[in-house]
């Protein structure tokens, strides 16, 4: 035996062993997140020659929801043999023994929970196959006859035979002859069942093999790859075994790891697939949370995913295969078919705490209007009196029973699939699994029918089925809300804020390499790209971002955030150096508009900015870190584009020549709106200038800071449960006010709140000539079981609100009419939530929280939680984020709430020059018109040209147009892939497109 570390695997696999410890049954073992490793010796005897000989490993296994503890892989005479775990302990060594063989085994024993082993061992075993044949021929119809009602004539059939068989096997010992005789009688009287015909037409469940694997959990990104080895080990040693053993598996990443980590199981899997065995489908590149990642990178997961497989395997997959994510976007179904992706797959549905979905085979249809089939697992035991369904069943009878109970469209539909096998480290399937499958295919009557099978020729046929007669099959409109898991739009608020700054940053890196291959000729840096975005993926799982894992989980995350901050402002810098010279600063605007803003960058020391012949000085801001900065207004900032300025030292700090601002510790104001401040710091009154309306109701304060006990009942780091409004307090402690900023750019006021151990401060400001009130806010939070929310009590009349989220919106009702009303008490957003009437309204802007809730005419943004499990010190931290307060007149006004809310996400940029830059303005990419924009620009992916991902922001139909830059001379519309061009024509060097609401365009640009 020998202890080590998860990075001492080499060495040990290659150091003799004649220093290990010996092993007896005292001995303990198994730290949490330890690896030990075991080592033997054993030869067949005289006894055994001729015998199918395995070997079972003695540990004492441990269940934890599914997966086990120890998790094993095993090598036999220096080769990958399988994984053990609890539910896989049995290893075949030889099919027929040779007197004197030698096997030398090497157990790799990885321990993850808290709790020690006694003991390990190592027995060998005779495998008598005609024994094990007649006891599955047996059990299984009994597993079926249990099911049946006591008065089914097939339950007395099944039992009938099955005692027959018994009375028929002599099991005294010392004649092995007698007994071989007595099971060949049995398992004739056995065979009597599988020949039976049934008294009605069965159903068909497709059953295919598969293990659901968590990236990352209640476990590390380290151990995955471990887990991923020893699953896929143990279901090659299956496919020895069982010939017609079919099984799938999706994500791409994992399969890229045991690549580098196993190369030889790796092309062990791509000769099982040749042979069509090991089925590759998933067309993603992991399984990511579907309420926060944002369009572009579910666009990236898709191009990631299906590239992969397709240069990896030959395989172009087309499902959406997301079984345990919480909930789906609405922007799901165009991202499929713009993809080519056919069909989209999950269970978790089923999960709903208050309502049953009404549906599990139909047509969802996203927001912008696309179709897409949609198919939800129903497999769940016979006997199961809930509506929850499972992905990863230990298939018997009863699940296939179940598959069918359960499907509440039996009239429309008779053939429905299942995946079977335990997940995250259970292994699999297992072969009591193989060997029920076999008996079920057989026939069992009063059991549906059971083909093992690949799981796309399934829905090849139902896909089939569904567009031959779309009229027959349902629809659902809208998004798939999951009544469960709400708090995964908050937990762990760090990463989710890691999130959206690491999207941002991709999308100003490709859109400045893009500048600067045109500008400059500078090569675009591809590979470095592609290694931030698969770090970007990677944490988008939905078990990373959504802050359901253990601590460990979240130091990986900022190891592999930090790295990637890094790279991306080396790169930023690399790009900017190229399109300035020293000295000077490179002023970009990432947005496809023309635009005027504050432009902020570090410092103390006042500054003055010359842009062109104009010379502004800088305005010294706070952040409620601690920290200043210098701001200064620049105007008409190319659209997609550069021009360079210069930043000089001055000699006086800027000063208001304006009458805008009045400023004081109760009041904020500028040329738009008038704040007024309560003594708690809360917003007591908005007044806007240009219509005379106020916006908050009033004796209500707004920007009210709420703290609720939130103590679910189960899955605490998961959870929000609909009764945590039962206790609440209010943050009205203010330790102190201050006025910070009087202009000339920016009024503020400094406000800190003292609650229990925490603290928040909050810079309060106005901008001048702007409708919107910031909120820059830090936290430092150590409080438990606690939900922190800031409400906004609206003098508005409107009983729906609008969230954004992928690529649109979405409305929401906030009264409470029905069971589904009242279960949306904690909704998905991205960038912006809105309240309004047809000419007045607010929307709450952020740069990175994702949970909110909309009652009457009150809009609260959800912003920290404080959950202990699995995670005991989840979110106590300091946090950085903002949110802000738009007033507009129309939510979708000319200039409105998403081109707003996409602004205050992407500031302009002053990044400084290089030796070797020149000076250069461009303006790659200007849109006309209002309500579109584009969310990605980046060099093709096979290097020919330029891509850009336009999309209609508003839900209206609306055309806009641009100016093909100088380098190129065609246009191409093409799918997400980018392929399957469709040449559009160009006026000149002018592209016009027409867009409907919510369309996604993805155009190449190239060169004739």
């Amino acid at each position: 035996m020998r202890f080590g570390g998860h990075e001492s695997r080499a060495q040990i696999l290659g150091e003799p062993r004649d220093t290990w410890d010996d092993v007896d049954s005292d001995l303990v073992w198994g730290e949490p997140g330890s690896y030990t490793w075991f080592a033997g010796c054993t030869e067949i005897p005289r006894s055994a020659v001729g015998e199918r000989i395995a070997m079972r490993v003695e540990a004492q296994f441990g269940y934890v929801m599914g997966r086990s503890d120890p998790q094993c892989l095993v090598r036999v005479n220096g080769q990958i043999a399988q994984g053990v775990d609890g539910n896989h302990r049995e290893v075949l060594l030889t099919e027929r023994a040779v007197a004197g063989e030698h096997f030398d085994i090497l157990i790799e024993a990885g321990t993850i929970e808290d709790r020690r082993q006694l003991g390990f061992a190592v027995s060998l075993h005779i495998h008598d196959t005609q024994t094990e044949k007649v006891y599955y021929d047996l059990r299984v119809p009994v597993d079926v006859a249990r099911l049946l009602p006591e008065d089914d004539a097939r339950r007395h059939l099944i039992l009938t035979h099955v005692n027959a068989a018994l009375a028929e096997i002599d099991f005294r010992p010392g004649d092995p002859g007698r007994y071989r005789a007595s099971l060949n009688r049995a398992e004739r009287i056995a065979a009597q069942i599988y020949d039976a015909a049934d008294f009605e037409k069965k159903p068909t469940i497709i059953a295919t093999g598969h293990t659901h694997i968590d990236v990352a959990w209640l476990w590390r990104l380290r151990e995955t790859r471990q887990k991923m080895a020893r699953s896929m080990a143990t279901a090659l040693k299956l496919m020895e075994e069982y010939p017609d053993y079919r099984f799938m598996y999706n994500q791409g990443v994992l399969l890229d790891w045991l690549n580098e980590d196993y190369p030889e199981l790796f092309a062990r899997i791509k000769d099982r697939k040749t042979e069509g065995r090991f089925e590759i489908e998933g067309a993603l590149w992991l399984e990511p949370d579907a309420n926060i990642t944002s369009g572009e990178s579910f666009v990236r997961h898709i191009l990631h995913g299906v590239h992969y497989h397709e240069e990896t395997f030959g395989v172009r997959p087309r499902i959406v295969w997301l079984p345990d994510t919480f909930g789906y976007t609405a922007a799901l179904p165009q991202l499929m078919a713009l993809a080519g992706l056919d069909v989209f797959v999950t269970h978790k549905l089923s999960w709903n705490d208050t309502n049953r979905m009404p549906y599990e085979t139909f047509f969802w249809q996203g927001i912008d209007g696309t179709r897409v089939p949609a198919y939800f697992l129903t497999t769940q035991p016979y006997t199961s009196t809930s509506i929850g369904t499972t992905y990863n069943p230990d298939l018997k009878p009863t699940h296939v029973m179940g598959t069918w109970k359960r499907y509440g469209q039996q009239a429309l539909n008779d053939e429905l699939f299942l995946v079977y096998g335990h997940g995250d480290g259970g292994g699999g399937p297992t072969r009591e699994m193989l060997e029920n499958v076999r008996r079920m295919e057989r026939g069992i009557p009063g059991c549906p029918k059971v083909k093992h099978e690949p799981m796309r020729p399934f829905f090849d046929r139902l896909l089939k089925k569904m567009h031959a007669d779309p009229a027959s099959f349902p629809t659902w409109v809208g998004e798939l809300y999951l009544e469960f898991h709400r708090g995964t739009l908050t937990s762990v608020a760090k990463n989710k804020r890691n999130n959206r700054l690491a999207e941002n940053a991709l999308r100003e890196i490709e859109a400045l390499a893009v500048l600067a291959m045109t500008a400059r000729d500078h090569p675009y840096p591809a590979e470095r790209l592609h290694k931030l975005w698969r770090i970007a993926l990677l944490n988008q799982f939905h078990d990373i971002l959504p802050g359901s894992s253990i601590g460990g989980v979240y130091e990986d995350s900022d190891r592999d955030y930090a790295a990637f901050f890094t790279e991306a402002d080396t790169l930023l810098a690399e790009l900017a150096g190229t399109l300035a010279p020293e000295g000077e600063y490179v002023l970009f605007n990432v947005l496809p508009r023309r635009r005027n803003g504050l432009v902020t960058f570090p410092g103390a020391d006042p500054q003055t900015i010359v842009d062109g012949g104009t010379s502004i000085p800088t305005q010294t801001i706070h952040r409620p870190d601690g920290t200043v900065e210098q701001a200064a207004p620049l105007v008409d900032v190319p659209a997609t584009g550069i021009r360079n300025v210069s930043v000089k030292p001055s000699g006086q700090r800027a000063t208001s020549t304006s009458t805008e601002f009045s400023i004081s510790k109760r009041h904020i104001e500028n040329a738009i709106l008038a704040v007024a401040l309560d003594e708690g710091g809360r917003i007591a009154s908005v007044h806007d200038k240009r219509n005379g309306r106020d916006l908050i109701l009033p004796g209500q304060p707004a920007n009210r800071l709420q703290a609720f006990r939130d103590m679910p009942v189960a899955y605490d780091a998961w959870e929000i449960d609909p009764d945590f409004e039962d206790q609440s307090w209010e943050i009205d402690d203010l330790a102190s006010a201050q006025v910070v900023e009087t202009g000339p750019h920016r009024a503020a006021v400094r406000l800190e709140w003292r609650y229990e151990r925490s603290r928040i401060v909050q810079i309060v400001a106005l901008e001048a000539g702007s409708a919107r009130l910031d909120f820059d806010t830090w936290i430092d939070w150590h409080e438990e079981h606690t939900l922190l929310k800031t409400a906004f009590p609206l003098n508005i009349k409107a009983d729906r609100a609008t969230a954004e989220i992928q690529f649109g919106h979405v409305e929401r009702p906030t009264y409470r009419n029905t069971s589904w009303d009242r279960a949306r008490f904690e909704c998905a957003m991205h960038r912006w939530v809105d309240l309004s009437e047809p000419d007045f309204g607010a929307a709450l802007l952020n740069d990175c929280k994702y949970g909110y809730d909309a009652r009457d005419t009150t809009l609260r943004l959800t912003i920290l939680r404080a959950p202990t499990d699995p995670w005991p010190e989840a979110d106590r931290d300091q946090h950085r984020f903002r949110y802000g307060l738009f007033v507009h007149h129309g939510t979708f006004a000319a200039e409105g709430v998403p081109a707003e809310a996409e602004a205050f996400n992407l500031p302009l940029r002053l990044l400084p020059g290089a030796v070797g830059g020149a000076r250069a303005t461009a303006e790659l990419l200007s849109l006309s018109g209002h309500g579109v924009t584009v969310e990605s620009i980046k060099r093709a992916e096979d290097g020919d040209g330029i891509v850009l991902r336009i999309w209609e922001t508003r839900g209206y139909h609306t055309e806009t147009g641009f100016d093909l830059p100088p380098e190129f001379d065609t246009a191409q519309e093409v799918d997400l892939l980018e392929r399957e061009p469709r040449p559009l024509p160009v006026a000149g060097q002018r592209v016009t497109l027409g867009l409907a609401p919510f369309q996604i365009r993805t155009i190449r640009l190239g060169r004739s």
